[in-house]
């Protein structure tokens, strides 16, 4: 534990990485400070060893597709009243139920099929509903930014999409999920 009186500017980044092992999996925490010298956030990051595979092998079932198809359509066709009295806890279920997916492969699914993209334009229209959809997804791809399993599949991203690496990279250095959104729908 840092004592109170310590400057945040003079903590070296070993000082602030913690390495536990707990049910036999080295787990390391990354400590981060606000300028003001207090706990900010504790980031749990995954232990290197974790197998890799590849883009195709990501997991996104048939289920999986027809539930996105779902979930954008009815955003796309729906009011926000409607979606608050008649498909808020459904989506929110379907939502929870796809969040596993690699955001990578969620978005990829939506912008190759040309009529989900025409929803996503619609959704994007709407403030409410952007506001809702962006949250979600932004915190998504935060989770897969820290885990660094974003850059690793954007080749393949690109592919699928049929667009140059060196248009979306942009977005994903600059973390800026909505302008990627934005800039996949226009595109």
């Amino acid at each position: 534990m840092l004592p109170m009186d310590a400057n945040i500017q003079d903590i070296q980044k070993h000082q602030i990485i913690e390495e536990k092992t707990i049910y036999n999996q080295s787990i390391k925490y990354h400590l981060a400070f606000s300028k003001a010298g207090i706990l900010s956030a504790i980031v749990k990051l995954p232990p290197k060893n974790e197998k890799q595979v590849s883009y195709q092998e990501l997991p996104r079932t048939f289920e999986d597709e027809k539930k996105i198809d779902d979930l954008i359509t009815t955003l796309g066709i729906n009011g926000k009243i409607a979606l608050l009295l008649h498909h808020e806890k459904r989506l929110t279920k379907m939502g929870d139920e796809l969040r596993y997916i690699h955001p990578f492969r969620f978005v990829g699914y939506i912008f190759s099929h040309p009529e989900l993209k025409g929803h996503m334009a619609v959704i994007f229209d709407d403030y409410f509903i952007r506001t809702k959809f962006v949250k979600d997804y932004a915190q998504t791809m935060d989770i897969y930014d820290l885990r660094n399993r974003l850059v690793m599949y954007l080749d393949d991203f690109a592919n699928e999409l049929g667009i140059s690496v060196d248009k979306i990279k942009p977005y994903i250095v600059n973390r800026d999920w909505e302008g990627l959104l934005r800039f996949l729908i226009n595109y």
